[in-house]
Order: C-alpha cells, then sequence, then structure tokens
C-alpha cells in the first residue's frame, strides 16, 4: 500500500480508522439469552466454559490478538450460521468482528469477513457506521491472519467499500480496489485457477463455497441494486467483480 493509499484510509471520511468502533457498538447489544446461545453454539458441549470466555470477550475494552483454544470453537461455528432475525445478525457480527481480528486455527479471513459484511449490512445504522472504521484499521495494519496471503486485502478494501458505498472516499476505494485486483491477477508467483464469473476468486482456492457465491452476492446488494448508487465508477466496477 502506497503513501497516498494509506492516507485514504487514515483520513477516511467521514470515518477514522478505529480497532475497537465495532466491538464498542456489537457487544453491548448481547443480552444474556445472546451469549447463552453462542456458547451452546458447539453442540451444547462445555456451555459454562464457552460463557465464561464470552463474557470475558464482551466486557473486554480490546480484541484479543490470537483466538486458537477456549471460545475460538463457538466462534467460528457461529459464524457459520445463516441468520433469519437481526439478533441471529448480532451473534454472527460479534463473532466475525473477532475472528476478522485476530490470529486463528483456520487462518482465512475472508471467510468471516463477507459473513461480517452481510450481518452489517443486514442490521443497518448503526451497525454500518460502526465497521467501517474497524474495517479501515484492519485495512491499515494487517492484523492476525490477513498477511499470510497475498491475495486477501484487497477484501478489506472491498468490505470497507461496500459498507460505505455513499462516502465521498468511495471513488478512491473503487480506484485502489481495481489496482489491487489487477496485481492479483498479474502476480506470476500466484497459482493460478481458472474460476467462472468473479474475477475475486481467478487466484484464490481457499474459500468456501458458500463464500464464493457471498461476495458478488453483497457487491449486487451493496452497489448494483442499491438506489443511492449513481457514481458509474462503482457501478462498473460491481459489474466486473459479479462476473458475466
Amino acid at each position: 500500500m502506497t503513501g497516498t493509499d494509506r492516507d485514504l484510509f487514515a483520513s477516511f471520511a467521514p470515518f477514522s480508522p478505529d480497532e475497537r468502533s465495532l466491538l464498542r457498538w456489537v457487544a453491548p447489544q448481547l443480552d444474556a439469552a445472546l451469549i447463552e446461545e453462542i456458547a451452546a453454539a458447539d453442540y451444547g458441549f462445555d456451555i459454562p466454559g464457552y460463557r465464561e470466555g464470552l463474557l470475558e470477550l464482551v466486557h473486554s475494552p480490546w480484541l484479543p490478538d490470537v483466538l486458537i483454544q477456549d471460545t475460538a470453537e463457538v466462534l467460528a461455528l457461529t459464524r457459520w450460521t445463516d441468520p433469519d432475525s437481526p439478533r441471529d445478525h448480532l451473534k454472527r457480527l460479534f463473532a466475525c468482528t473477532l475472528l476478522v481480528r485476530a490470529t486463528t486455527a483456520g487462518a482465512n479471513p475472508v471467510d468471516s469477513l463477507a459473513r461480517l459484511v452481510d450481518s452489517a449490512w443486514a442490521l443497518g445504522e448503526p451497525a454500518r457506521s460502526a465497521a467501517v472504521p474497524f474495517l479501515a484499521w484492519c485495512r491499515l495494519n494487517l492484523p492476525g491472519d490477513w498477511p499470510g496471503d497475498p491475495t486477501a486485502p484487497m477484501f478489506l478494501t472491498l468490505a470497507v467499500l461496500l459498507l460505505a458505498p455513499e462516502s465521498p472516499a468511495a471513488p478512491a476505494l473503487a480506484a485502489l480496489l481495481t489496482r489491487e485486483l489487477e496485481a492479483v491477477l498479474a502476480d506470476p508467483a500466484l497459482p493460478w485457477r481458472r474460476r467462472p464469473r468473479s474475477p475475486l476468486y481467478v487466484r484464490r482456492d481457499s474459500d468456501s463455497s458458500e463464500t464464493r457465491r457471498l461476495w458478488p452476492a453483497l457487491v449486487t446488494r451493496c452497489l448494483l441494486d442499491n438506489p443511492a448508487i449513481t457514481d458509474p465508477r462503482l457501478t462498473t466496477l460491481a459489474v466486473t467483480l459479479t462476473g458475466p
């Protein structure tokens, strides 16, 4: 990332990068019943132990650097749920916030990021506005599992764009995303995988099939089907990312 690109995220109007912005919003939304449901996600195994670990995370002002044991299992299982209510989206948003930030056993944050964007968008404001500074911070700092895959950081750029497409900075984000995608596609050191539709997956084979379907759906929802988006640069990019 060049100095200019770093400046884009560092001064992302009307947001400022903030590691704790999303945790500060979502953690207080979790009542005792929601915490109990997350604790039971491991097929009812060791609910008291998981509950204790979750409560520590809910009341912590910081996000952990590492999630390998303890509550990591129920957070990962909650990530894969298919929410059908705002309460379910709150649980998944909380889990994905932690999984996107930390080093994990699975080491594939793109799966968690897609579901974070999906739940933040489904919940609307103020969840979206809380998520953007957190993701901008992640894009600047690439914490946890993000440095391990040279194709992954562009998904953080995409996530910020999808959650703040009406921002004055959105066209600059779209231009940056285009450059990042072109660099991935042109990198001879990366394995070539022919993929249908979205070029996001030409050189990625680590994501789940559900994640492959979710990203183009998010692009369609947040950019193509969003009546607030009138900039042709954004719609052109969206068409490219969703594929023919």
